[in-house]
């Protein structure tokens, strides 16, 4: 089942979760898919992660990387916070948060990241 962006609960998203939407050029004709992915820029102020478009002309497009302040504060993913309210300034401006569906998620990073900590 999808849920809106702005009306996730969780705190942050992990990567795996797909977003749908449609917005401006290029991708104003018909809904795109987008996922979250780890990405490693090597640049401080990015974060490991980014969107890829992963429907329609531009799949395997890397179209967003995610600024440092986009990071999840203890978690290995991206806070949902910050993408409800940056969504369309930084993200996709041909869009409004409100209307980006999430049509696939990754819940469980929480057991994901306590696995990849050392002790």
């Amino acid at each position: 089942m999808a849920v809106r962006l702005t009306e996730c609960e969780k705190q942050f998203l992990c990567a795996g979760t797909a977003f749908t939407f449609t917005g401006g050029y290029p991708f104003d004709k018909e809904p795109v898919d987008f996922m979250l992915c780890e990405y490693h820029s090597g640049r401080a102020d990015r974060c490991e992660f980014a969107l890829y478009c992963v429907s329609g002309y531009h799949s395997g497009s890397l179209e967003y990387v995610f600024p440092k302040e986009a990071k999840a504060e203890n978690a290995q993913a991206v806070s949902t916070q910050w993408l409800k309210e940056n969504w369309k300034s930084k993200v996709c401006g041909g869009c409004e948060a409100c209307d980006v569906m999430l049509t696939s998620w990754v819940w469980d990073c929480e057991e994901k990241n306590k696995s990849n900590t050392k002790e």
